[in-house]
């Protein structure tokens, strides 16, 4: 089984800004033991630098703090897609769910593994429910 992880979900492993998403820290353990894969396409690294960026000029965040951060999800277990075949459907499922396509994408990789999404978009996921993702 994969777990497909959205930027949403990512940071509130280390933004504690709402509630951590129903089946992250299950999807996390499964993939430490090697029970489950986690991808995600690899919009979430420039996604993530984006929040921490716009945190950090906030004053809520140190460059300290970011550095961390960053280190911590650069060493987390997750493989990275590109998104050169995840486009084109992406945009697709984009125009039909009314989506963004940076949000598709990860719906699109989700699809194509045939795995479950974990987000913390409350929008992502009722889209997902109905993919049955």
């Amino acid at each position: 089984m994969n777990y497909v992880v959205d930027t949403s979900a990512l940071i509130r492993l280390y933004i504690p800004d709402g509630p951590v998403p129903a089946g992250l820290t299950g999807a996390l353990q499964h993939a430490e033991r090697g029970d489950a894969g986690l991808i995600a396409p690899e919009l979430i690294l420039a996604e993530s630098g984006q929040v921490l960026h716009k945190k950090r000029t906030q004053n809520l965040l140190s460059d300290e703090e970011v550095t961390a951060i960053l280190d911590g999800i650069l060493c987390l277990p997750i493989r990275l897609f590109s998104h050169h075949d995840l486009i084109g459907p992406a945009c697709d499922l984009a125009l039909e769910r009314n989506l963004t396509v940076y949000d598709a994408l990860f719906l699109s990789l989700a699809k194509r593994h045939g795995a479950l999404l974990v987000t913390a978009d409350e929008k992502l996921r009722r889209v997902a429910g109905e993919l049955d993702l």
